[in-house]
């Protein structure tokens, strides 16, 4: 739901906040996993893409059915009012 790609977004960005600093120390104590720390930190870079994709997307599907929800609920009100207004007057 939601919440749920919202909050796993926010763990993608402290994810690559740490990663990106750790592996910008001037010590380079890690030197020989360099390679590896940029393809993890491009992996998060593709998943934070897809989260934030599917997040969009999950927000203009809800907010397209809320609106023909509305739309659909205002017709049938339409409709019933016209119905017991024909009622009343056969």
């Amino acid at each position: 739901n939601k919440a749920d790609m919202e909050q796993g977004l926010d763990g993608i960005k402290i994810a690559l906040k740490v990663l990106s600093e750790y592996y910008a120390k001037a010590d380079k104590a890690h030197a020989s996993a360099d390679g590896a720390g940029g393809g993890i930190i491009g992996l998060l870079e593709v998943v934070e893409s897809d989260f934030t994709k599917g997040l969009a997307e999950m927000t203009a599907t809800e907010e397209s059915s809320l609106s023909a929800y509305d739309t659909e609920t205002k017709e049938n009100e339409i409709e019933k009012a016209t119905k017991e207004q024909d009622v009343k007057y056969k």
